[in-house]
Parts: structure tokens; C-alpha cells; sequence
């Protein structure tokens, strides 16, 4: 595994995040608290865009059906509704991947 430069510090302020793309793959980047995570861009329950949700408080939250992530590891904090589960045949949200970042200088890497 490789790490990949994909952003510079100035560009994500503080409580915000950054859409990238790491070898073909959509991650989500964000600055929480000084410090740089990034976790899978996609939803696990229906492929919304977590780059177009809130982002408060270290959680990402999918605009879609409201899952929220710990953008730190990834872990899912609170699963979708009843209603939008049953949009999904009873498929809940799961974990999303999280992802190895670096700072190096002003240089912000994924490793993938």
C-alpha cells in the first residue's frame, strides 16, 4: 500500500472536509480538531454522497438517510430509520472504511 498525496493543509479548514479521489476510489477528508482523517466517500446503505452531508462534531451525516459516521474511525454511530431500511428490502448502514492519513510538510496523504 502506497500513500498518495492528495491535498495540501490550507485547503480544508478546521470542521470541514474535502471530496478526493485515491486510486480510482472516492474518500471523504476532513479536519477535525488540527487533525486530518479520512474515511469512505460512499454510504454503505443506499451509495449516498457523504461529501454533500453535514459534518459537525467529528460525525459525518449521509444527506440521503441520515446514517452517521465517526469520522475518525469510521464506525457507524447511528444506523438509518425504520422507513429507510424498508426502502432497502431491511438493510441497514454499516461501518465505512477508514483510511491511513500523513502529514508531510504542508502535504496531506491517503494511504489506500
Amino acid at each position: 500500500m502506497a500513500l498518495t498525496t492528495v491535498a495540501r493543509k490550507g485547503q480544508i479548514a478546521n470542521g470541514k472536509t474535502l471530496l478526493v479521489e485515491v486510486e480510482g476510489r472516492r474518500v471523504l477528508l476532513a479536519n477535525y480538531a488540527g487533525a486530518f482523517y479520512a474515511i469512505d466517500a460512499v454510504c454503505s446503505h443506499m451509495s449516498g454522497d457523504l461529501a454533500k452531508g453535514k459534518f459537525e462534531s467529528g460525525i459525518v451525516i449521509c444527506p440521503r438517510h441520515g446514517a452517521q459516521y465517526d469520522i475518525k474511525t469510521g464506525k457507524l454511530v447511528k444506523d438509518v430509520g425504520f422507513a429507510a431500511k424498508a426502502l432497502s428490502a431491511g438493510r441497514g448502514a454499516h461501518d465505512q472504511q477508514s483510511f491511513r492519513v500523513v502529514v508531510d510538510g504542508d502535504d496531506i496523504k491517503v494511504e489506500i
